[in-house]
């Protein structure tokens, strides 16, 4: 509390020495300008009381030479010097005795005498001086506000002391602020100190969260492994280290997870980043006697760089290596499930080409791996390169094919084994291609798919089949009875407006449901199960009937028996050798036919190649059937006048084509799995008996 109080009182002498300075040198100041002005003032009353004089002089002149004999007195009393001298001033005319007597005055413009005057004598007319013997007349001049007026100096006195007290409250004011602003500083430094403190700590966490940031932006934030960015990164730095000769050889290899979609879209997104991270450490323990640089590529890919690799073929066995850390299974919570891999690998000794390059090469390796039916790892060849062109203008050209009319459609009769006649086609895609010539769907629709176009071809396969069979209808009898089936993708069944569309189709043609039949491979089914079933559904629901196709294939066909609106179920390959006796593929046609029929649905095979197949197909209760035995894939017109004719005989030729080179013409896309020997080799009495208490269990 003292302190306080002596801080306050410091304000105080600093504002009393402002003030006397302050009043001294105002008192000065107007000391000053009073004598100055005083002296102005006498300056100016000097003059004018010479030239008063000399007036009055003229006027004594004047008076004396027109009254010549009055007496100096008369004289003085009709000067008129309220003319003369200037209103401001105040004047007296009196005769001064030099024996030392009291003026007397003669005129004047006040009744008490001039303090302190301006005097001037004036020279008399001749004859009057010697009326003043001893003696001299004089004129007396003073301003009547004084030599300096006492407004003004009270008007400079209360400046200054206005000044005063503002420059005395200014700098009790600017000191009472420099206390304040002193405390101020003091508490701004503490303050400072602080923020320096917290400052560096953020500094600390900014840098922290910078090598964060750099690491998040070259790493992977799942597995943990370097991402793109980093292995072009490398890459490059590697090339340019071959080059140089630093290094002899580096290989770029291209590893792609089989099957990871289906695993997303069966277990789960959460199973299969685990799968990810699994693989991701067991590829880095199979490479760490090695130098390299394993990234995360993209969803299902994997990038390795690996420096100084002998050849080729020493690639190829790290590429096999990796491949073998995959076999045995991963453990994923409640299941274990077997991955597999393909790799796409390229080396290069000459450092001359860019990483897009390399990681071009490697990418078109996998491309050829992951066309094969197993898990392999393929070395980039030169001859690749053109194929991956061809790939290239295929996909450019395929933009364009619809516009073009290029895309045809031919179709293969099904045989009705109980009349033994033709009750329907199935409609075969066909691209007529300007250079390559006839193309097969295996050729391009898995294109057509990736790029986007498996609908609209779709749509356009209907709306063509949908009019030809309003077509046929129109040239059959009415009598004759007939359908003809389109291949439907799984990309066509992720489109909603699928079935609306199909509903136009048919009312745009005219044509009914009953002869339009749809076929669906159990792969489109797997990748959206919920959503094809509502699909399914509502063609159900429009009178269209569906048709699973490739039977036997998959891992889940027994149930999608039950899950979707089926009426015809189509054998796939029913007696082509699967590795197992003669015996034991008739057993398990058999099994299937007698599955779909204690389900109340139809068997349709597919690809019979031989009159023995054929018989046993009969022998066993198959409904329909359709294959090279009974008729190749026919032109519209041609296979109207089969099916008019009921007549299923083609020219031999066609018989003769060996089922190695026949290929399943279908339209979609199908995942090539076995199913299971202990599904498929059962009994077929059994087999019958287990889906008839399930199909009671699920009603």
């Amino acid at each position: 509390m003292k302190l306080s109080l002596l801080k306050r009182g410091s304000q105080w002498p600093l504002t009393l020495l402002v003030l006397a300075v302050v009043v001294l040198a105002g008192a000065r100041l107007i000391a000053l300008s009073v004598g100055e002005r005083a002296e102005q003032t006498r300056a100016t009353a000097g003059t004018l009381v010479t030239t008063y004089s000399r007036a009055v002089e003229r006027q004594l002149q004047t008076l004396a030479a027109r009254e010549s004999g009055a007496e100096l007195d008369q004289l003085l009393s009709k000067l008129q010097l309220n003319r003369i001298v200037d209103p401001e001033y105040d004047f007296e005319l009196s005769k001064v005795d030099t024996s030392g007597g009291a003026p007397r005055i003669f005129v004047s413009s006040r009744i008490e005498r001039l303090d302190d005057p301006i005097i001037s004598r004036i020279r008399l007319p001749e004859g009057y001086a010697q009326e003043l013997a001893g003696g001299y007349v004089q004129l007396a001049l003073r301003p009547k506000a004084g030599w300096y007026p006492a407004r003004e100096l009270a008007a400079a006195i209360a400046l200054l002391a206005v000044v005063a007290w503002m420059l005395a409250f200014a700098t009790h004011d600017l000191v009472h602020s420099l206390h304040r602003a002193r405390d101020a500083l003091s508490l701004s430094r503490r303050q400072l100190q602080s923020t320096q403190r917290k400052l560096a700590l953020e500094i600390e966490q900014r840098e922290n969260l910078q090598k964060s940031f750099e690491h998040s932006r070259y790493h992977d934030a799942f597995t943990g492994l370097p991402n793109r960015r980093y292995f072009m990164d490398q890459l490059d730095r590697a090339l340019r280290e071959v080059r140089t000769r630093r290094r002899q050889r580096l290989a770029v290899m291209l590893i792609n997870i089989d099957r990871f979609k289906l695993i997303n879209d069966s277990l789960g997104h959460t199973a299969g980043d685990e799968v990810v991270v699994q693989a991701a450490r067991r590829f880095q323990k199979a490479a760490a006697q090695f130098e390299h640089v394993l990234a995360r590529w993209s969803g299902d890919q994997f990038a390795m760089l690996i420096f100084d690799v002998p050849s080729a073929d020493g690639a190829l066995d790290i590429a096999g290596l990796l491949q073998k850390t995959l076999q045995q299974p991963f453990e994923l919570r409640k299941h274990q499930l077997n991955v597999a891999a393909r790799v796409g690998v390229t080396c290069i000794d000459s450092g001359l080409q860019r990483a897009e390059e390399a990681v071009r090469e490697a990418d078109i390796a996998l491309s050829v791996a992951r066309r094969h039916d197993t898990a392999t790892a393929v070395a980039y060849q030169p001859a690749m390169g053109s194929s991956a062109a061809s790939l290239v203008s295929l996909e450019a050209d395929l933009h364009v094919a619809l516009q073009r009319r290029e895309l045809h459609l031919m179709y293969q009769p099904i045989v009705d084994l109980r009349n033994d006649c033709v009750a329907g086609a199935e409609s075969l895609l066909r691209w007529r291609h300007p250079i390559e010539g006839m193309l097969t769907p295996d050729k391009f629709l898995a294109l057509a798919e990736e790029v986007g176009l498996i609908v609209p071809i779709t749509r356009w396969t209907i709306l063509q089949v949908c009019t030809l069979a309003a077509e046929w209808r129109h040239r059959l009898p009415r009598d004759r009875d007939f359908y003809l089936t389109v291949n439907v993708s799984a990309a066509a069944l992720r489109d909603p407006e699928f079935t609306s569309y199909v509903e136009q189709v048919l009312k745009d043609t005219g044509v009914s449901p009953e002869y339009l039949k749809l076929e669906l491979t159990e792969g489109g089914l797997m990748s959206n199960p919920g959503g094809a079933r509502e699909i399914l559904e509502g063609l159900h629901d429009l009178g269209i009937e569906m048709m699973l196709d490739d039977f036997g294939t998959g891992y889940s066909s027994l149930s999608y028996l039950q899950l979707f609106p089926f009426s015809y179920v189509k054998i796939d390959r029913p007696f082509v050798d699967r590795a197992g006796s003669a015996h034991a593929n008739t057993a398990i046609a058999a099994a299937i036919v007698q599955m779909t029929s204690s389900l109340g649905l139809r068997s349709v095979a597919e690809i019979v190649e031989t009159d023995d197949a054929a018989r046993d197909l009969q022998r066993m209760g198959c409904d329909y059937a359709q294959g090279y035995f009974y008729c190749g894939p026919l032109e519209a017109e041609e296979a109207f006048q089969v099916l008019k004719n009921a007549d299923r005989s083609l020219p031999t030729a066609q018989v003769a084509m060996n089922a190695d080179e026949s290929s399943d013409n279908s339209p979609t896309i199908s995942e090539a799995v076995v199913l299971s020997d202990e599904t498929l080799m059962l009994p077929a009495d059994e087999v019958a008996e287990q889906l008839r208490e399930k199909a009671s269990q699920d009603r």
